[in-house]
């Protein structure tokens, strides 16, 4: 049986549309609409999530489908998606960060308040461009946690940081008033009584 014809069959003996089946794959009904009428085949890791979904192994699901098989057999290695580019991006721009922080002798403290304000700006910036009604879709319950964890444990220690350097200002701050506030009380009972 072709997988179309299996996907149809699938999808139609669990009452799913076309619609509920995309939704559960995170791809559009029209991705499904091709697969069934044939005119697409899905890659390889939709035809994973389809067997996982279904509860057929890969061969009961691409069994008898040529099409299909010879697809994946002659399928070139994909160049490199959008998200390997930006974690290398990422990953390179650090490296060359980190390189001119060695050369101007930086610290870690110093370079860390330097790159404050631009990383606050760029985060505004993205959290503004993000499309927040396709993330819903795309991302699951529990990629959202783990990412929810990472980002606290990558923020933890800079609120730290800001708290306790808010603290120090203010002690300091209050220190330095006590001081002058006796220099002046010392002031004033020095020019009253030692005339």
């Amino acid at each position: 049986m072709k997988i179309s014809q299996q996907i149809k069959q699938q999808r139609e003996q669990r009452h799913w549309s076309q619609a509920d089946l995309a939704k559960r794959l995170n791809i559009s009904r029209e991705s499904i609409s091709k697969w069934e009428s044939d005119t697409a085949l899905p890659s390889f890791t939709n035809v994973i999530k389809l067997g996982e979904l279904f509860d057929l192994s890969l061969d009961d699901l691409i069994k008898g489908d040529d099409k299909l098989i010879h697809n994946f057999e002659s399928h070139e290695p994909e160049p490199l998606s959008r998200l390997s580019k930006f974690v290398l991006s990422v990953a390179g721009l650090s490296i060359v960060g980190y390189l001119i922080g060695l050369a101007l002798h930086m610290s870690a403290s110093n370079l860390r308040d330097w790159l404050e304000l631009p990383f606050i700006v760029t985060l505004i910036w993205l959290l503004c461009t993000i499309n927040w009604t396709q993330m819903n879709r795309i991302l699951s319950k529990k990629t959202l946690i783990i990412g929810g964890l990472c980002l606290t444990f990558l923020l933890i220690p800079s609120i730290t940081q800001s708290i306790h350097d808010m603290i120090s200002g203010m002690w300091a701050g209050i220190m330095q008033s006590e001081k002058d506030g006796y220099l002046g009380v010392i002031l004033l009972f020095k020019s009253i009584f030692l005339k």
